[in-house]
């Protein structure tokens, strides 16, 4: 392949604005564009590179992916293993769990579908995960699998037929990922399916510089220079992505490869010393920036940066560029330097490394859940990031907590429901997506230790819906097996037992792992918050209710662009769950058989959404009136409505279209006393 300076100067133009962006200069508002025109360039080169393979008789796979390996993972192995030590030391409980699934995910290609899986609705903010940039280099190498043999599969068709099918597939994944950004956001953005079509673009490119050669055009290379800048610029975290508005750096590098001949005014600027210098280390300084800003955001405990110290990391990050693409990068992509043997045994040396230390990792936080749950029984508040709520709400159970007149169970559509508005002391046993089984579980092995006498259940439209796929009760399900037995029984409620052995909890605080995790970490003081205050993490009250974070509590101007995921969420078929009807009936009878007062809540919905639900799924308003029927018939009290105007809410009482405020949550339970 002939060499072309403007491409490595158009890296440079790819990671100066990611690296930016992560250092949280607003003014780079949409740098995380940088990763689209990172994947047009891989695209270009890598079709190029079997293209001319193919068209001379000489391709081999194995060869490929030697390459494709030199180039990758030296230096991806080397910088994740560098980060580790720190992760030891600086991370969280939940947050060092996530690293080591993140960490194993690496070493399996595999980072983007476990930060896809591991996402909620309270994540850790993203600037704190020192790893996740991990995900676009996870697409790439399921890109660089796949992409030959599909290649290898259709080219006797003719490079013709070749072009028109890999436009139709640039056509389908851009319209799944249209369609992803509106119902599924989450694996839109992670997943190769809804990205393929960028490295599919950058595939059209190389079709077309084979058969016309790099075009000189200013005009059009100064259009796509144009798009790329105006995407930097005008772009920022509420712009759906990727979607149709991803054409615009996409589409402008696709035009600066295929028209950004060496003579036009775009190459000789992308061709600079300093840009070309920048793009030979771009790889290393993408590895390199999220760990050490996400490291030095958690060891200050503060977001925002600042510019000074973010120039200051960005000078860190380029000397370790520069270092790793000297001595890792460019030693094992010479084949003369790093044989195949030794390049083959040091690879997968490396990756079972990674995960053996992504492993460890999470033995290292083994029985946090249950830790934190017990830091809780003793202070007003915990950080909470994402853990296993189930294992959380089990724990909390296991420690001393103040017996309660009320509680509260459900999803986190009511986990604003606080002491403060209930006027009286509470504790809220909620888990995210709530299904009957958890309901179940919490709310009996409460009534012996709490001995509430109200009990106030989240009614959820997806709680009896056979199609809800809400199943992480699991993680639970020795404690739901023990209740449905006394259910079936019609057994009284047994004494609590508070016996870790009894309850069939193997956490042993002692264990070899959580010992070192002692050892290196001792202080954890800094972890338990002092006051109400909203940091950059979700926490939790000693009540139980949920204390959103501050970037999720302030996203209320981008409400409306998750209305149609919402409307699917465990929604998308319904029909009437039998069983976890029967589970209801059941439930109800048991708690009042012990003289328990129950409440079903029904928790509003954004007055907007709930416009939506009467035209586009009014299968939501028929649940309300079988839960209301199902009050009447059982004899229960039903609060609320899914409608957020009836219940009196503002638009601006909702945290996004499912999520209520403490406000709103207030006016909902104002009138809640007989």
């Amino acid at each position: 392949m002939q060499y072309r300076a403007e491409i490595d100067g158009l890296r440079a133009l790819a990671i100066l604005p990611v690296i930016l962006f992560h250092a949280g200069f607003d003014l780079f508002s949409g740098g995380y564009v940088g990763v689209d025109v990172f994947f047009v360039i891989s695209g270009y080169l890598i079709a190029t590179i079997l293209i001319e393979g193919l068209e001379n008789k000489k391709l081999s796979i194995a060869n490929f992916y030697e390459r494709r390996a030199r180039r990758i993972l030296p230096a991806l192995v080397f910088v994740m293993m560098a980060s580790v030590p720190f992760a030891w030391f600086l991370l969280s409980d939940a947050a060092l769990e996530k690293f080591g699934s993140g960490l194993i995910g690496v070493s399996f290609f595999l980072s983007n579908v476990v930060f896809w899986r591991t996402q909620g609705y309270f994540d850790d903010s993203v600037e704190l995960n020192p790893i996740v940039h991990t995900w676009s280099l996870a697409v790439e190498e399921q890109y660089y699998m796949l992409f030959p043999l599909f290649l290898l599969l259709i080219w006797r068709l003719g490079t013709n037929k070749v072009f028109w099918i890999v436009t139709g597939m640039v056509v389908v994944s851009l319209l799944l990922s249209e369609w992803g950004w509106r119902n599924r956001a989450t694996a839109n953005f992670y997943l190769l399916p809804t990205r393929a079509w960028e490295l599919f673009m950058g595939a059209l490119a190389a079709l077309i510089v084979k058969r016309i050669g790099v075009q000189k055009d200013n005009i059009l290379a100064s259009l796509g220079f144009i798009l790329i800048i105006i995407s930097i610029f005008l772009f920022d975290k509420k712009t759906p992505f990727p979607s149709l508005y991803t054409l615009l750096p996409v589409v402008g590098a696709a035009l600066i490869v295929i028209y950004g001949e060496r003579e036009t005014f775009v190459a000789g600027i992308l061709g600079t010393k300093i840009l070309v210098g920048l793009g030979l280390i771009s790889y290393s300084a993408y590895l390199w920036h999220q760990p050490i800003f996400a490291f030095f955001r958690i060891y200050t405990n503060k977001i925002d940066l600042g510019p000074s110290v973010g120039l200051a990391l960005i000078g860190i990050t380029i000397l370790l560029s520069v270092f790793s693409w000297r001595f890792i990068e460019k030693p094992f992509r010479d084949q003369a330097c790093v044989g195949k043997s030794t390049l083959i045994f040091s690879l997968i040396s490396g990756l079972i490394l990674l995960s053996i230390l992504g492993y460890t990792s999470k033995m290292l936080v083994d029985g946090g859940e249950y830790r934190l749950a017990e830091q809780l029984s003793q202070n007003d508040f915990v950080y909470f990031e994402n853990q296993d709520e189930r294992k959380f709400v089990e724990g909390r159970l296991l420690y001393p907590l103040d017996t309660v007149k009320s509680i509260v169970v459900g999803s986190s559509r009511v986990m604003q429901i606080n002491s403060r508005i209930m006027g009286e002391d509470i504790q809220s046993l909620t888990v995210s997506g709530a299904s009957m089984e958890d309901n179940i579980a919490f709310g009996l092995e409460a009534l012996p230790k709490l001995k509430y006498e109200n009990i106030f259940i989240s009614a959820d439209p997806w709680l009896i819906n056979v199609y809800d796929d809400q199943n992480r009760y699991m993680s639970v399900g020795e404690l739901l097996s023990f209740w449905l037995r006394q259910i079936e029984k019609n057994d009284a409620p047994r004494q609590f037992l508070n016996s870790k052995i009894q309850r069939g909890i193997h956490y042993d605080s002692y264990h070899p792992f959580v010992s070192f995790r002692n050892l290196i970490r001792p202080d954890n003081s800094s972890r338990i918050p002092r006051d109400n205050k909203i940091e950059p993490y979700a926490k939790k009250a000693y009540d139980g209710s949920h204390i959103y974070s501050e970037s999720y509590a302030n996203n209320i101007h981008n409400i409306e662009l998750g209305f149609n995921s919402i409307l699917n969420y465990a929604m998308d078929d319904f029909d009437y769950d039998k069983r976890s009807i029967e589970l209801l009936e059941k439930f109800v009878w048991y708690l009042k058989k012990n003289g328990v007062s129950v409440h079903l809540v029904l928790a509003p919905y954004h007055p907007k959404l709930y416009q939506m639900m009467l035209t586009q799924k009014p299968v939501f308003i028929e649940i309300e009136q079988w839960y209301r029927d199902f009050a009447y018939k059982n004899k229960v009290r039903i609060i609320g409505s899914y409608d957020g105007h009836a219940v009196g809410c503002k638009e601006d009482e909702f945290y996004d279209g499912m999520h209520p405020a403490e406000s709103c949550m207030e006016k909902l339970l104002i009138n809640r006393r007989d």
